[in-house]
């Protein structure tokens, strides 16, 4: 008896043909795919491309608002030195000017005898003092070591000890300046050193005080007491005596001063002193013998060396 066997059915093989077909339709398809996509990722870098452009312009707009601004800076920083030297300062800043002159003016005020520091324009030789050599320390030795005179236990420098301590000094002695720094700077500690004190001690600023208090602060200066403590505290380096001792001088000697320095305007300071300044009397056509013989004093006009060089150029 024959039996028929069943065998499993077989896939068929795919034909050349049918897939060619599948790989149109595959091909179709990404052709249709691509066809969305590529206009849209198009206009995505186009846009990408649009905002880097804008980047770019807004950047090179702010670099060149950047440099317009820094030149306006420039000029304004120029405009403004400009207009501080033609108000006649060359170093002294706003604050220090009104301190300097307010001390000024107390130390020398204007009264019935005449005009006073702040007429004579003192501050205008001391703010030329500092600014030239003399603030710059053109002749001073600013290099170490420093040792402070009037000490009287033992110091020591390098490898040898002073068991006597250090010299006695006045003031105005050149050993008595022993600070690495110039006198510009020496003032500049110095003003706000004093106003420091102004403020703790008096409850403020030197130039707004009565002018009782400002003369009980530069006697505070001058006097220098150990037992001052916001005195002591305040100042440091140089000390208080140190800084009366330079305000005073300077202040009297922009008063006495030929104007030629800036100080001593119209010779106010002069005609003060009954001093003839650079006026020997020949300009009055007096001689030399008949000044000295005169049986009264002769009083001669004061002349300045501006003066002097007007009437050598005529």
């Amino acid at each position: 008896m024959s039996t028929s066997e069943s065998k499993p059915s077989e896939a068929k093989p795919t034909s050349r043909r049918q897939f060619i077909k599948y790989g149109v339709a595959g091909v179709v398809g990404f052709g249709v795919a691509s066809a969305i996509e590529i206009p849209v990722l198009n206009n995505v870098v186009q846009n990408n491309s649009s905002q880097i452009s804008t980047l770019q312009n807004e950047k090179t707009q702010l670099q060149d608002q950047n440099a317009t601004l820094q030149n306006q800076n420039s000029q304004l920083q120029s405009q403004l030195t400009t207009a501080q030297q033609a108000q006649g300062f060359l170093t002294l800043n706003p604050n220090e000017r009104t301190v300097v002159e307010a001390i000024a003016e107390a130390m020398i005020p204007s009264d019935s005898s005449g005009p006073g520091a702040k007429e004579a324009g003192v501050i205008y030789f001391i703010d030329r003092m500092l600014a030239g050599s003399y603030g710059k320390g053109g002749n001073m030795f600013l290099q170490g070591p420093f040792v402070r005179p009037n000490q009287k236990e033992s110091v020591t420098v390098g490898n040898f000890t002073y068991t006597g301590g250090t010299i006695s000094t006045r003031l105005q002695a050149g050993t008595a300046y022993q600070y690495p720094f110039n006198p510009r700077t020496f003032w500049r500690i110095g003003l706000v050193s004093m106003q420091t004190y102004c403020n703790t001690a008096y409850g403020g600023n030197f130039e707004k005080l009565t002018s009782g208090q400002q003369t009980q602060v530069l006697q505070d200066l001058f006097d220098n007491k150990s037992d001052n403590t916001k005195l002591q505290d305040a100042f440091q380096a140089p000390n208080a005596a140190e800084f009366f001792n330079e305000l005073h001088d300077m202040v009297t000697a922009g008063f006495w001063t030929d104007p030629l320095y800036g100080g001593n305007q119209g010779m106010v300071g002069w005609q003060l002193l009954a001093s003839n300044g650079v006026n020997n009397g020949t300009a009055q056509n007096h001689t030399a013998i008949e000044l000295a013989i005169a049986s009264s004093p002769t009083k001669i006009p004061p002349l300045s060396l501006g003066d002097l060089q007007k009437g050598a150029q005529m």
